[in-house]
C-alpha cells in the first residue's frame, strides 16, 4: 500500500468574526510539521489577508501547497444579496444555525447573481495572495439538517423553467412530495420508497424521484463549471468538499461528474460528527425526515438496503465507510478521505482511540490520503500524537 499523504485543515472564522491568530497557527504548524510530512494546507474563511499572506510564505517555504477554503452555495449571504432556496411550496429553506458565522443557508444555483457573488468575494478579498488553489465547500442543495423540504428545492422562478426544459414533471413530483411528507401512498414506512443502492445510486419505486435528483445533480454540475472556469481562469488548482456518496445524491452531488472539475476531493467520512456533514447526524437526519414509522424500525430496513451492519448511531459502520471509499477510487481523481481530529463537544469529540481505529481501518484502502479535519487549532496535542503513530 502507498504511503499516505497527509493535508491539514484550518477553521480561521467566518465571514463575520475572525477566530485565529497567526501566532496560534504558526505555533500549531511547526508542532505538526516536526512530525510528518505534509502536502497541503486547507484554510479559511475569514477575510484577513495578512494573515494569508503570512501562512503563505511560511508554508510555501516548506513547498507545501496552499488552498483558500471558501464555501460556495451557503455564507455569503453575510456579505452580498442573495436568492435563497425555495422549497416545493415556494417558502425560503430553512437554515442550519451551528455557530455565529456558519448558519448553513443555501442559495440556488441556478440564480447568476449567487454564482457571480462568489467570485466577487474572491475578488474582494482574497485574490493576489498566492494562494496555489480553492477549496470548494457548501457545493450543494441543503440536506436533511435542513429539513425535508430543504430537500424538496429548488422551486425558485429559474428552477421552475429548467425543470420544464429537462422534462420534470413538476405536478407529479409535487403530488408525491406532498404524499411522502403526509406518511401516505407506503412512504410512511420507507424513505422514498428506495429499492436499492450501490455505489452513489439509488433506485425508487416512483421513478420520478430519480429524475428529480438527477436534474437537482446536473444543477449543481452545471454551476460549479462556471465556477471552477473561473477560478481556472485565475491559474488555481481546486479541491472539492463532498458528502459520502449515499447522502451526496441527495443534495445533487454526482461525485463521478463534478470529480471532472476538482484536482482533488476531499469526502467527509466523519463517522462520529454530530453535525452538518457527520455520518450519523446526516443519516439520522434522512431517517428522521422521511418517514412516520417508529425510527429504530426504519433505520433497521435502510440499513438492509445499504448493506450496514455495524448499527451504532452515535459511530458510523466503518465496513460501509470502507465500500463507499472504495467506489470512489474509480473516480481516477486524488481522494483525501476527511477524518475528524478535532475536539469540540457536542458536534465531534474524536478521541485518540476512534483515531487509531478509523486511520488503521482506512489505511487498506488505496486513498491517497486524510484530510485531518476539519480544524486542526481544535484538535488535542493526544489527538495529533494518535495520527503521528498511524502513520
Amino acid at each position: 500500500m502507498n504511503k499516505k499523504e497527509i493535508v491539514l485543515q484550518i477553521f480561521t472564522g467566518g465571514y463575520l468574526k475572525k477566530e485565529a491568530s497567526y501566532e496560534e497557527i504558526e505555533n500549531k504548524l511547526n508542532a505538526i510539521l516536526e512530525k510528518v510530512d505534509v502536502c497541503k494546507l486547507i484554510i479559511g474563511w475569514t477575510a484577513d489577508q495578512e494573515l494569508y499572506r503570512k501562512v503563505i510564505r511560511m508554508l510555501h517555504s516548506h513547498q507545501i501547497e496552499v488552498f483558500f477554503w471558501m464555501p460556495i452555495f451557503s455564507e455569503t449571504g453575510f456579505s452580498k444579496t442573495t436568492s435563497l432556496l425555495k422549497d416545493f411550496q415556494g417558502m425560503n429553506v430553512e437554515n442550519y444555525q451551528l455557530k455565529e458565522g456558519e448558519n448553513f443557508e443555501f442559495y440556488c444555483p441556478n440564480v447568476k447573481t449567487n454564482r457571480d457573488n462568489v467570485k466577487k468575494i474572491y475578488e474582494e478579498h482574497f485574490s493576489n495572495l498566492g494562494f496555489d488553489g480553492v477549496f470548494l465547500d457548501k457545493i450543494r442543495y441543503a440536506s436533511f439538517s435542513n429539513r425535508l423540504t430543504g430537500v424538496f428545492s429548488c422551486f425558485c422562478p429559474e428552477c421552475i423553467k429548467r425543470y420544464h426544459d429537462k422534462r420534470v414533471d413538476i405536478n407529479r413530483l409535487r403530488r408525491e412530495m406532498e404524499s411522502l411528507i403526509h406518511g401516505k401512498q407506503g412512504y410512511d414506512m420507507n424513505p422514498f420508497q428506495c429499492t436499492s443502492y450501490c455505489d452513489g445510486e439509488y433506485t425508487f419505486k416512483d421513478s420520478v424521484w430519480e429524475h428529480f435528483f438527477q436534474v437537482k445533480a446536473d444543477f449543481i454540475y452545471d454551476a460549479l463549471k462556471d465556477i471552477t472556469d473561473y477560478f481556472r481562469a485565475q491559474g488555481l488548482k481546486i479541491g472539492m468538499d463532498t458528502f459520502a456518496p449515499f447522502m451526496a445524491y441527495f443534495v445533487g452531488q454526482d461525485l463521478n461528474r463534478i470529480s471532472e472539475l476538482a484536482d482533488f476531493i476531499k469526502p467527509m467520512m466523519y463517522r462520529m460528527t454530530q453535525a452538518p456533514a457527520g455520518l450519523p447526524f446526516e443519516y439520522n437526519s434522512f431517517l428522521v425526515e422521511t418517514t412516520k414509522e417508529p425510527i429504530e424500525d426504519v433505520r433497521q430496513a435502510f440499513n438492509r438496503i445499504l448493506k450496514i451492519e455495524a448499527d451504532d448511531t452515535n459511530l458510523f459502520d466503518i465496513d460501509f465507510v470502507k465500500r463507499e471509499l472504495e467506489f470512489m477510487n474509480h473516480l481516477k481523481k486524488p481522494i483525501y478521505c476527511g477524518v475528524e481530529v478535532n475536539k469540540i463537544e457536542e458536534a465531534a469529540s474524536a478521541d485518540p482511540e476512534y483515531i487509531k481505529e478509523t486511520i488503521e481501518a482506512l489505511s487498506q484502502i488505496d486513498v491517497k490520503g486524510y484530510v485531518l479535519s476539519w480544524n486542526i487549532l481544535s484538535a488535542p496535542k493526544e489527538n495529533l500524537e494518535a495520527v503521528y503513530r498511524c502513520l
